[in-house]
Order: structure tokens, then sequence, then C-alpha cells
């Protein structure tokens, strides 16, 4: 698994958890403004985690609009995200070939950082709450307060030990 700052994999996340897949708009928790901003998505870039969505070959300012930059396979591998076997195009199907069936089976999932939360949860290994508070840039206590809410929308999201690890998992609906 690649190297990613915390601030890239903010980033990589909020874009996975978007429906067409796209970086921008960057999440309230990124503090980063102008050049340092530039200066992180450009590193992404030329790692090929992202990739200019609309066929440009120039970047143009994040905050501009005018590039459509979107999370590629790569890019979702080194977040830890399944990639679907096709993997996403950059066309104009990016959103139908990212969405995963159980996203399509239940429309009340929620987006944002609870949408993070769950397809972090929804994983194999499901996430630990380290793993979940450097995904949200949220502190424990909010953390475990979103996994409350996730609950309350009707999620079974549970606290399991498995070898020593605690880690939350979404358990499937029978």
């Amino acid at each position: 698994m690649p190297r990613l700052s915390d601030t890239q994999a903010i980033l990589l996340t909020a874009a996975a958890a978007r429906t067409d897949l796209s970086l921008l708009p960057v999440p309230d928790t990124i503090r980063l403004k102008g050049g340092a901003l530039r200066r992180t998505v450009k590193s992404l870039l030329d790692r090929g985690f992202i990739a200019d969505g609309i066929g440009s070959d120039t970047m143009a300012q994040p905050a501009s609009g005018g590039t459509r930059l979107v999370i590629t396979p790569k890019g979702l591998a080194a977040i830890g995200v399944d990639v679907p076997e096709a993997g996403p195009t950059l066309s104009g199907d990016v959103a139908s070939s990212a969405q995963s069936t159980d996203t399509a089976a239940r429309p009340d999932r929620p987006g944002g950082k609870l949408g993070v939360l769950l397809d972090a949860v929804a994983r194999p290994t499901g996430a630990t709450l380290d793993e979940l508070t450097i995904a949200t840039a949220w502190l424990p206590h909010t953390t475990r307060a979103a996994l409350t809410r996730l609950r309350q929308r009707g999620f079974d999201v549970r606290l399991a030990t498995t070898d020593g690890r605690k880690a939350y998992r979404l358990v499937e609906a029978a």
C-alpha cells in the first residue's frame, strides 16, 4: 500500500465516497489553501491516484472548478477500496461504474463523512477507531457518536474483536 499523507488520504477517501468520484469540492476538514493545496493535488496527479476527468492536459486551480478531477482505480486501491473489475472510466459513465450493489440496494445511504464511515466499516476487515478518526479527521468521541447515528439510521454496526484487533464492522442484513 502506497504511503499517503493524512491530507492525501482524506482527499482520496472523500472522493471515493462521492457517487461521481470527484475530488472537488475539498472537504471542510482540509485546511490547506492556495499553493499548498495545489501541491497536494499535483502530487496525487503525478502519482496517478487522480486524473482529469474531462481530458484536459493541464490542471486548473483546485478551487476554480474548471477541471473535474476524479479518483482513479489506483487511487481507490491506495486507500483500500475494492476496484470494480472494469474500473471506472473517465467519461460520463463514472457514477454508474463506481456504485456497488449494496449502495444501489440501499437508497437511504448517507453521504459525506457518514458515508465515509459506512464504507470503512463495510470492508471485510472493518475499521478500527483510529482508522475512522483518520478518515474523517474527527476526534474519537465524535467518531463514536457518528457510529451511533449510523445505528439510529438502521445500519447494524458492531464492535468486534478478532485476533486482538477491535474493529467496527457492518453486519449485513439476512
